[in-house]
């Protein structure tokens, strides 16, 4: 699922359209001068500064080699990313999403270079479990196996909100459901839409996850995420009681229905909402915004939190110049690279302790550590389409659809129910 926010630069017509790439004694044939790099990432975001970072160090490193940067959107990667990886015009590297839908298909189609041997011939410090997203077995299945990628970064969904307005009204930070409701309740009553919210884009699930995982424990959220019993569904239609109240309720306005992740991020960065449900990938923006002090505190009373390692870094199979690609990645893993990411805001899995210079830099980081310990049988708990292969798009329409009273909860629930019941066999 979307897990970063973007301005969505305009799709490329053809998703095949590439530019040519070389070879190196890694890949086929072709011009060993140029490494072609593709992310998502938008110039405003710590991921982008950090990789860019990249970028001028390995071109120092690498005197006569030329470094072509594409910049993609998430959506493309989405819906096209399998035909891209089995074309003769590959990427050398690429940043690609994690989970059994997404880089499971891939690797289980060997669409990606088996990065396994590479690692450990380079010493890459890649045992910390946010790295699990990269490993992939036989099935696809994410967590164990072989390396196909290499993520540099954290994320978690927690929620995000206005200072000014929390002092302003007298609410304070909630601590559980109840009290997050009373804060909810206190700005609705004066005519105040708390909830920014894009219900066309991954806001709307993330929510409806996060207020699911209120009623789960790490056995259920096993069941879900990696068929290890029977799932939980009872969780999920609580969930979604409980956000078509909110919508009810006026917390939620039934406007968000056409509104994207960048937009409704946007309001809240204006100013126009006081709570907004969304991810670390938002760190930055929200640090530049001049109107007003910003807080984040975890989903009140979730011991789990939809989160995980980052995306990927992967090389293609069919990539042509993969020494290249493998020296890439292996400078993106340097402190200087994650250091910078800290200090703007990002969440490093490699970066010295202190790193980060700005408050919410520290905050973030602090607190995906603490979640990577999972004391209390807490910590992360993945992403709601990660299980099978397109369940982001019924997810999304579900969420749409409860928020816009064009199905009732139960309704909802049962077209997730069936798409993740379908795609579980060839999980």
């Amino acid at each position: 699922m979307r897990r970063h926010p973007m301005r969505l630069v305009t799709a490329v017509a053809a998703a095949l359209a590439l530019v040519m790439t070389g070879c190196s004694s890694g890949g086929g044939s072709g011009d060993a001068g140029t490494l072609k790099v593709w992310w998502w990432e938008t110039d405003d975001s710590a991921l982008s500064a950090a990789w860019k970072q990249a970028v001028s160090i390995f071109e120092k490193e690498h005197p006569g080699v030329t470094v072509k940067q594409e910049l993609k959107t998430y959506e493309q990667m989405q819906q096209s990313g399998q035909l891209i990886l089995d074309s003769n015009d590959t990427p050398d590297v690429l940043e690609y999403l994690k989970g059994n839908a997404t880089a499971g298909v891939v690797a289980k189609a060997g669409l990606l270079t088996d990065l396994t041997e590479v690692s450990k011939t380079r010493g890459w410090k890649l045992d910390n479990s946010a790295q699990d997203v990269g490993l992939y077995d036989d099935n696809g299945l994410m967590g164990s196996g072989k390396r196909y990628g290499v993520t540099n970064y954290g994320e978690y969904v927690g929620v995000w909100y206005n200072q000014d307005l929390f002092a302003q009204h007298n609410v304070r930070v909630p601590t559980n459901l109840a009290e997050f409701e009373n804060v909810l309740k206190t700005f609705a009553d004066k005519g105040i839409t708390p909830l920014a919210l894009g219900s066309a884009d991954y806001p709307g699930p993330h929510l409806l996850y996060a207020l699911a995982l209120a009623h789960m424990d790490q056995r259920s959220l096993a069941a879900y995420q990696r068929f290890q019993g029977a799932v939980d569904w009872s969780a999920w239609e609580k969930a979604a009681t409980t956000m078509r109240e909110w919508v009810d309720k006026k917390y939620i306005s039934t406007d968000s229905t056409g509104i994207p992740a960048q937009d409704a991020g946007n309001a809240f960065i204006a100013g126009q909402y006081p709570v907004f449900v969304s991810g670390t990938w938002w760190a930055g923006q929200i640090a530049e915004q001049p109107k007003f002090k910003t807080g984040q505190f975890l989903f009140p009373g979730n011991k789990l939190h939809p989160g995980s390692g980052g995306n990927l870094w992967v090389v293609p199979a069919k990539a042509k110049n993969k020494d290249l690609a493998y020296d890439f990645l292996q400078i993106t893993q340097r402190p200087e690279v994650q250091n910078l990411l800290a200090d703007k805001g990002g969440v490093p899995v490699a970066a010295e302790p202190g790193a980060a210079s700005s408050p919410i830099g520290l905050l973030v980081g602090d607190r995906f550590t603490e979640l990577l310990s999972g004391d209390q049988g807490g910590g992360l708990a993945l992403y709601p389409d990660f299980p099978v292969a397109g369940l982001n798009d019924v997810l999304v329409a579900g969420t749409t659809n409860l928020v816009g009273g064009d199905a009732s909860p139960k309704q909802v629930v049962e077209s997730i129910k069936a798409a993740y019941d379908a795609g579980k066999p060839a999980a």
